[in-house]
């Protein structure tokens, strides 16, 4: 496709990052010839495919239990689709329910390579920093041109666990508020029909049988005497 990049700096924005832009460098780099990338690899491919596949799987999830109800996690799942496709060069993601089968390691790391190498070719070396971020700051400021180097510790806020969270807050905070109001609306029906909150009629009923539950005991009591 051709996005229009001019969006981004309509909306003042002067950079970009990771996917999809990631896939477009070459129009990025035609477009705006005078601009920088930054290409960030892992050590080895074993260990991006092992934190790709972490995270995918991690934001495949809401994706597969709740895309039914909200519109935005549906807009995941056909992101995550996409995406599956793209990396595994499978279009069978594109159309497989779910759960989404797992993904093929061989072909993800051959289109992880594969990309990589493609930005090394097309980028001149002047314009191009391959960074890896245990680097830290040092890297990026001499590549940026930025002479206020930050000195506290580089940031690591990507971890596992932190994608799992972010990944599931994404549909727990609209589901809670789905649940709040469907219980609101029961209780509103409710309280018309009976003439009294849901919580009153628990509390009459509880009283009720507590009181046949004592009158039964007390006639038994007799009974027995």
């Amino acid at each position: 496709g051709n996005p229009d990049f001019d969006l981004l700096l309509k909306g003042g924005f002067t950079a970009t990052m990771d996917l999809p832009f990631a896939l477009y460098f070459d129009q990025i780099k035609e477009q705006y010839p005078e601009c920088k990338f930054i290409l960030t690899v892992r050590e080895n491919s074993d260990i991006w495919f092992r934190s790709w596949d972490i995270l995918t799987k991690s934001i495949s999830k809401p994706a597969q239990y709740t895309s039914f109800i909200f519109t935005h996690v549906r807009k995941l799942e056909y992101y995550m689709r996409w995406l599956f496709s793209v990396v595994n060069a499978d279009k069978k993601f594109l159309s497989h329910p779910f759960p989404l089968p797992p993904q093929n390691k061989h072909d993800a790391v051959s289109s992880y390579e594969k990309h990589n190498q493609l930005v090394r070719d097309s980028i001149p070396s002047s314009q191009l920093l391959e960074y890896n971020v245990r680097q830290g700051w040092e890297p990026l400021c001499q590549f940026l041109e930025i002479s206020n180097c930050p000195s506290i510790p580089f940031p690591k806020s990507n971890s596992a666990r932190a994608v799992r969270w972010q990944s599931y807050s994404a549909f727990i905070g609209p589901l809670v508020l789905t649940l709040f109001i469907v219980f609101s609306l029961i209780s509103l029906v409710f309280r018309k029909v009976m003439g009294m909150s849901m919580i009153g009629w628990c509390c009459v009923k509880k009283t009720k049988a507590l009181q046949l539950t004592n009158n039964s005991l007390e006639q038994r009591s007799k009974k027995n005497s």
